[in-house]
């Protein structure tokens, strides 16, 4: 076996690897601007609870955790939360086990905390909500929620949330299998 693996030349490529592939999900970097009149990066949707200019959402080229570039959330007036968010849909991956995981780093942050957040919704309604909230220091921590998409979903919800006062910033997205 030795004798196989000196053999092999430096650039050849690598072995196929059986660990499962991520899915895509768009602009998980951060890197494309929003469009024309949206306050959120493209492919994402920012919410708030009921005033609209309670929270700002600024790309942020200072300090990304990847690439150029990460999504901050920063509360302005006294309203409780707001997410920034992206659907997927489900039908193809009803049954599997998944992460959904985001580099998180938070900045005065006094309330409930920062952190992902899940939503999986089926024709009923809503059927699991997780969030993975916590008081942030200054530098990049990857968070995840591991999930079973249950056998009734149509669609998911996957983002990150700022409860209370403070700022979160939030960069690479991943949603994979475990």
């Amino acid at each position: 076996m030795l004798a196989a693996c000196a053999a092999t030349p430096p650039d050849a490529p690598a072995p196929a690897s059986s660990a499962a592939v991520a899915i895509p999900l768009r602009n998980a970097g951060f890197e494309s601007a929003p469009r024309a009149g949206d306050r959120c990066p493209e492919g994402w949707s920012c919410t708030m609870h009921a005033d609209p200019d309670s929270f700002r959402f600024v790309l942020d080229g200072s300090a990304a955790a990847e690439g150029a570039r990460s999504l901050c959330i920063e509360r302005v007036t006294h309203e409780p939360w707001a997410v920034a968010s992206q659907s997927v849909p489900a039908e193809a991956l009803r049954g599997r086990r998944l992460r959904f995981s985001i580099a998180v780093k938070g900045e005065r942050i006094t309330g409930p905390g920062a952190g992902p957040w899940v939503l999986v919704n089926g024709s009923a309604g809503m059927l699991l909500h997780e969030e993975r909230l916590a008081s942030r220091g200054s530098t990049w921590e990857r968070q995840a929620i591991e999930f079973t998409v249950p056998a009734q979903a149509i669609g998911l919800e996957l983002g990150a949330t700022l409860q209370g006062p403070g700022r979160v910033c939030i960069d690479d997205a991943r949603l994979e299998p475990t």
